[in-house]
């Protein structure tokens, strides 16, 4: 049986063990047997693998202020956009005619 926290006005935090239909009714609480709401269960980040930890991190980062990349290319790196000579062609008879 999974162990649920409950909340009682007065006296604060407590925990039972109980289904999870029993936790949804909610408990009284053991000192003054006042009714007690379950309290929302938290996902357990730590069980997350250190790839999806690393995500949620940069995402939250990113997610007020993006983060502006600028990308600077050498002269050998090989991109379309830093060639400049033309491809090379297999139709010589064609070259001049354009």
């Amino acid at each position: 049986m999974p162990i649920y926290d409950f909340t009682c006005a007065e006296h604060g935090l407590f925990t039972e063990r109980m289904s999870y239909e029993a936790s949804l009714a909610g408990t009284p609480c053991p000192h003054c047997g006042a009714p007690a709401g379950v309290l929302p269960a938290l996902p357990l980040v730590s069980t997350l693998s250190s790839g999806l930890r690393r995500a949620e991190r940069r995402a939250e980062a990113s997610s007020a202020e993006p983060r502006l990349v600028k990308r600077g290319h050498l002269p050998s790196c090989g991109c379309n956009l830093c060639q400049k000579k033309a491809p090379p062609t297999s139709r010589r008879w064609m070259l001049g005619q354009c």
